[in-house]
């Protein structure tokens, strides 16, 4: 299914590139309708190549020495290959990083086995030639290259069927925060590698079809792909999988089936599983109420780390709920893990206990630096208790300034009590 969607796609970049190149090269308006054909040889992408990177070698007035590489001699790999060997610097200096390294991986490969997606990375090197060659390249050193080593997974990918090698391309373009984030390449590479039964790439395809990343998004698509890969024991895809029985997503909302796989997930350790054990034993839902049971399940998801965890624990613990007796420094101690990893309403909470002194101790600069945090979050509430304590002064010297700051950001946040508040200042 998607290799048709892919297929059709390259029909579609091809048939507008074929416009454009009527107009600006004459070789590649005569020989860029090949790679129309689904079995597409893997000299014609080559030669492609070739004529792409002879034309920047022109462009920046560097002649191809055809008496030290006759091409006659050489295949159009090997000639290719010389080429970016030979002239890597200036070519570094005039190919964008990605672009870069899809030349060197389509013209390291030796067969061809995914026609479509080979020529899926050939079109991207074609489109930025004719459309976006004349935009300014930000260089990258050589010590920022790592070109080899995806190099050997895109052959092993491509030539050896490597389901493995897929997954970690679709990986290395799914790094959001990372300069390769390329959504629909990885949702490629992990295609290839589920079809092969690759459960990592299953879950993590599931992901994006189910927040609609690269793809459209597809509840359904992402229900098969978490239920493929936790059938094969995936503890995360099982947690998924759970989590769309227990909210009915993409399939009818099934509490049984949402416990079996939380219960499988949470004993492979999926803090997010134990957790919401937690809310399923508290609030009773598909089974029994069951306090110890619940108190349980987030006591382990806090201690593995899982914010949400480490904030409902923390308020058992202080108000003293689900059998537990009422303990201030252990709510205080969890509050301040989930703090640790900015979790917005623990900022509060913490800033509410301590300007209120509900430890028994009142200290109105560490609420103040709590509600800040909270504030920085974008926090109305924290903003309107911020106004409250330099307005009344209680602990802290009264500062009418500071107070209207702070009423006047809440009342921007949408709050009514600090808007008023605010013009009475405003007025004194």
């Amino acid at each position: 299914m998607y290799g048709q969607f892919l297929a059709k796609q390259n029909k579609e970049r091809i048939v507008s590139l074929q416009k454009l190149t009527q107009t600006q090269d004459t070789w590649f308006a005569q020989n860029i309708n090949v790679i129309k054909v689904e079995q597409v040889q893997l000299a014609t992408l080559h030669k492609i190549l070739y004529q792409v990177v002879q034309g920047l070698l022109k462009k920046n007035q560097q002649r191809h020495l055809q008496i030290i590489h006759p091409e006659q001699a050489k295949s159009v790999q090997e000639n290719v290959l010389t080429l970016l060997a030979e002239y890597d610097d200036l070519l570094r200096d005039a190919i964008p990083l990605p672009i870069y390294i899809f030349i060197w991986q389509v013209s390291s490969l030796e067969k061809l086995s995914n026609c479509i997606e080979v020529v899926d990375d050939v079109l991207d090197i074609l489109e930025w030639y004719f459309i976006h060659q004349n935009e300014q390249v930000e260089a990258f050193d050589e010590e920022d290259l790592n070109h080899e080593e995806i190099i050997d997974l895109y052959k092993d990918a491509i030539e050896e069927q490597d389901a493995d090698a897929q997954f970690q391309l679709g990986e290395y373009y799914s790094a959001i925060d990372g300069e390769f984030f390329q959504p629909e390449k990885s949702v490629k590479w992990f295609e290839l590698a589920a079809s092969q039964g690759n459960a990592d790439a299953q879950y993590a395809l599931g992901n994006f079809y189910f927040e609609g990343l690269g793809v459209q998004e597809d509840f359904n698509r992402a229900f098969i792909l978490y239920e493929s890969a936790a059938k094969q024991g995936h503890p995360d895809a099982a947690n998924n999988l759970a989590d769309m029985y227990f909210n009915g997503e993409g399939v009818p909302e099934n509490l049984v089936l949402a416990k079996k796989w939380f219960d499988f997930a949470a004993q492979q350790g999926v803090a997010e599983a134990m957790y919401t054990l937690g809310i399923i034993y508290e609030q009773g839902l598909g089974n029994d109420k069951d306090e110890e049971q619940a108190c349980s399940y987030y006591r382990k998801s806090a201690e593995a780390g899982y914010v949400e965890a480490q904030y409902r624990i923390g308020g058992i613990y202080l108000e003293g709920r689900l059998g537990q007796p009422k303990d201030v420094n252990r709510g205080l101690y969890w509050y301040e893990r989930a703090a640790e990893q900015y979790h917005v309403d623990a900022f509060y909470d913490l800033g509410f206990i301590w300007s209120q002194g509900l430890t028994g101790i009142r200290n109105i600069e560490k609420g103040i630096h709590w509600f800040k945090q909270a504030a920085l979050q974008g926090d109305s509430e924290a903003k309107l208790q911020l106004g409250h304590i330099y307005n009344k002064g209680e602990g802290i010297a009264r500062n009418i300034k500071e107070a209207i700051k702070w009423y006047g950001l809440a009342a921007d946040a949408g709050s009514e009590e600090a808007a008023i508040l605010l013009e009475e200042l405003k007025g004194i």
